[in-house]
C-alpha cells in the first residue's frame, strides 16, 4: 500500500505545503528541520508532507496531485539541499509538483547547490535561494530566478550544543559509491574516520563529533553542524563547487575554520585555527528575512 492511499490529501488551510525528500542523510533531515522551523518562526502555518506529494510526483500520478493541489491556494516551498541539476528523483518531485501547481502559485526552493539548470524551475512562480555564489550563477544565467541565502542548516545555531574544544580529530568522510559527489581527493589522516552524517541520526553524529579538538569533513553538513558545536573545522573539496564555494561565498572570515585541497597544507591550516565565534544564526537572518519578505510581496 502506498502513502497516497493512507493519508489523507493536504490541508488546503495551510499557508505553505513544504516538500521534502526522506531519502536524505543527516544533512538534508537537518535542513527540513530547519525550513519547517523558519517558517513557523515568521508565522507561516506549514504544512510538512507526509510523504504522499513526493511519493506521487515520483509515480507521475497526476490524479493524485491535481486533487492535492487544484484548490491550494498557498504557497509550495521545497527544502533546500545541494541536489539541483545532481540527482534525478529531487529533480522529478520539483518538476512534477511544479507542473501541477496553479498559474498564480508561488513556489520558493530553499537554499541549494547547483551544478545544472533544471527545466522546472525557469518558470516565473519559482524562486531559488542559492546557497554559493558559483550556484547563483549557473541558475541565474540559465533564467532562473535567484537569491543568495546561506545553507538553511546554520538557522539551527542556536539550539545546537556548543562544544568547544576536545582532544584530536575526526574525519567526516565520504564513503565509496554511497553519492555522486564523493572524489578521491587524497586527504588522509590517522585519526578515527567514518561517513557519520551519512550512517547515523543527529544525537549521535553530535556526541560522536564532541570529545574532538578539529573536525575534517568532505560532507558539508558535517562540517556545519561541527561549526555550530563550535569545533575547528577543514572542509575538503568534492566532485563539484559545492564546498569550495560554499566556504568562499560564506565562511572566509571565520577564524574556525579552512578549506583544503592539499593534504600537504593541512597541517599549517590546522595550526592557525582558532575557536569559532561567528553567530551563524545572525549570518543566515541577514541574508533569509529580506529575501522572504521580497519572495511574499510577489505578486
Amino acid at each position: 500500500m502506498n502513502l497516497r492511499s493512507q493519508s489523507k490529501l493536504p490541508p488546503l488551510a495551510a499557508d505553505a505545503f513544504l516538500i521534502w525528500s526522506r531519502r536524505g542523510n543527516t544533512g538534508d533531515h537537518l535542513i527540513a528541520d530547519a525550513c519547517e522551523r523558519y517558517l513557523r518562526d515568521r508565522g507561516i502555518d506549514v504544512w510538512r508532507s507526509d510523504g504522499s506529494l513526493e511519493e506521487a510526483a515520483l509515480a507521475g500520478d497526476s490524479e493524485y496531485l491535481n486533487a492535492s493541489l487544484s484548490s491550494f491556494r498557498g504557497m509550495l516551498m521545497f527544502s533546500g539541499g545541494g541536489n539541483i541539476g545532481i540527482y534525478p528523483d529531487n529533480e522529478a518531485i520539483r518538476a512534477g509538483i511544479i507542473a501541477h501547481a496553479t498559474p498564480g502559485q508561488r513556489c520558493l526552493v530553499f537554499s541549494q547547490s547547483a551544478v545544472g539548470p533544471e527545466p522546472a524551475l525557469i518558470d516565473n512562480r519559482v524562486t531559488v535561494w542559492c546557497r554559493d555564489a558559483a550556484s547563483l550563477a549557473v541558475l541565474e544565467n540559465a533564467g532562473t530566478r535567484v537569491e543568495l541565502v546561506p545553507d538553511m542548516a546554520l538557522y539551527m545555531d542556536d539550539v545546537i550544543e556548543k562544544r568547544p574544544a576536545g582532544q584530536g580529530v575526526y574525519f567526516v568522510k565520504r564513503a565509496p559509491g554511497r553519492d555522486l559527489e564523493r572524489v578521491d581527493h587524497g586527504i588522509v589522516w590517522d585519526c578515527p574516520s567514518t561517513d557519520l552524517t551519512f550512517d547515523n541520526p543527529f544525537d549521535r553524529v553530535i556526541s560522536t563529533l564532541a570529545p574532538y579538538d578539529f573536525v575534517l569533513s568532505d560532507r558539508l553538513h558535517g562540517g556545519l553542524i561541527a561549526l555550530m558545536m563550535r569545533k575547528k573545522v577543514v572542509f575538503l573539496p568534492v566532485g563539484y563547487h559545492k564546498i569550495r564555494s560554499f566556504f568562499e561565498t560564506w565562511l572566509n572570515s571565520c577564524s574556525g575554520t579552512t578549506f583544503v585541497d592539499a593534504s600537504s597544507d593541512l597541517p599549517a591550516r590546522m595550526a592557525a585555527l582558532r575557536t569559532p565565534n561567528c553567530d551563524f544564526l545572525q549570518m543566515f537572518c541577514e541574508l533569509a528575512d529580506p529575501a522572504l519578505i521580497r519572495f511574499l510581496m510577489r505578486r
